[in-house]
């Protein structure tokens, strides 16, 4: 699984620290959660994807699902990696 590090490198500017911020409730699959810089707007990032219930995120966005075994995130499974193609839409 991917650090805190790692996750914020990934939403981040490369140079600058990126503090993430998770998004929830976005896909009609509740685990699949939404990372991305919680500074976007200090940092002048453009609007980057738009979710299914209109919210708009900038910058770089990770797409990462809650774990069922641990308090973490994990990676998508094919069937949730289906659901934000179809659900989240690039602007």
């Amino acid at each position: 699984m991917l650090t805190l590090k790692e996750m914020q490198d990934l939403v981040g500017i490369q140079g600058e620290t990126a503090f993430i911020e998770a998004v929830y409730r976005q896909f009609t699959d509740q685990t699949i959660v939404l990372i991305c810089d919680d500074e976007f707007l200090l940092k002048g990032y453009k609007p980057s994807c738009r979710t299914r219930t209109g919210l708009v995120l900038h910058g770089q966005v990770l797409a990462l699902a809650l774990s069922t075994t641990e308090p973490d995130f994990c990676l998508l499974t094919e069937r949730q990696f289906q659901i934000v193609k179809a659900e989240l839409k690039v602007i």
